[in-house]
């Protein structure tokens, strides 16, 4: 009788084992199909919160691009004008490019609380003009420069005749090894894909530059016809930044080599 209970206590273990490993192969699977199902739910979350960050992210460089250090310049009126037989407003603008953005110009601070190793535009970053009009800039530049990255920057284009006036002399390109700064405007997504403007400014040479409108910065003038209502933006392509390619530092920085251009 021995063998045989010995037999059957065999048998009851064999069963309970067998039960075991049934129920732990449908535990693991259980688990496998709540991991595969959390799977989905965990990208949804990370997607939304990528997607939520971005947002935020944009929202305060957005933020940032309507916070010109000294106010929006808006065009003055100079009459009417003809271009290519066609009759359109006549505005004008005038800024200028310093090598100190701490500094002051006949006592108005050029960029409040700027970085004194900075050059900037000033007196503002942010310009208004009416839309489909002949805007004729001005711009006193008093900065020195250097070389381009990229000679292409170098040639005058998107003005009236893609010309510009250096110290009264007609160019259409400066020397890309002597520029200053560049002023070089896209509009923004959405706005008027097709204008793109870009003038040279070449650098300054003489002695004793001191950022007064009395002394003797390189004079550059143009014309452009304005686009279609809308924002665009305008920056520089000289280097004149740090780190790589010396488009970090000051090129990176809102309101000193970059802003925005309102057309009403």
């Amino acid at each position: 009788m021995a063998p045989a209970a010995a037999g059957g206590w065999l048998a009851e273990v064999n069963i309970v084992a067998d039960t075991n490993q049934r129920a732990d192969r449908t535990t693991a699977t259980e688990q496998s199909d709540a991991a595969a199902r959390a799977r989905p739910v965990g990208l949804i979350l990370t997607l939304v919160v990528a997607l939520v960050a971005t947002a935020g992210i944009g929202a305060f460089f957005w933020s940032q691009s309507y916070s010109s250090p000294s106010g929006t310049e808006v065009a003055q009126s100079s009459g009417t004008a003809v271009v290519n037989g066609v009759a359109m407003p006549h505005v004008t603008l005038s800024f200028a490019t310093y090598p100190d953005s701490t500094g002051s110009v006949n006592g108005v601070a050029i960029h409040p609380n700027g970085n004194p190793s900075w050059p900037a535009y000033g007196m503002t970053n942010e310009f208004q003009v009416p839309a489909h009009a002949l805007v004729t800039v001005t711009v006193r530049q008093y900065d020195s420069g250097g070389a381009l990255n990229s000679p292409w920057f170098a040639q005058v284009r998107g003005t009236v005749g893609n010309v510009a006036t250096v110290n009264g002399k007609v160019v259409s390109s400066v020397d890309p090894n002597n520029v200053g700064h560049t002023f070089t405007v896209r509009g923004t997504p959405g706005t008027d894909p097709g204008f793109f403007l870009n003038v040279p400014l070449p650098a300054e040479t003489a002695a004793g530059t001191n950022q007064t409108d009395n002394d003797q910065p390189v004079v550059v003038q143009f014309s452009f016809v304005s686009g279609s209502t809308g924002v665009y933006a305008w920056n520089c392509e000289y280097p004149c930044g740090s780190m790589v390619a010396s488009f970090g530092g000051v090129m990176g920085a809102y309101g000193y080599m970059s802003g925005f251009i309102h057309v009403v």
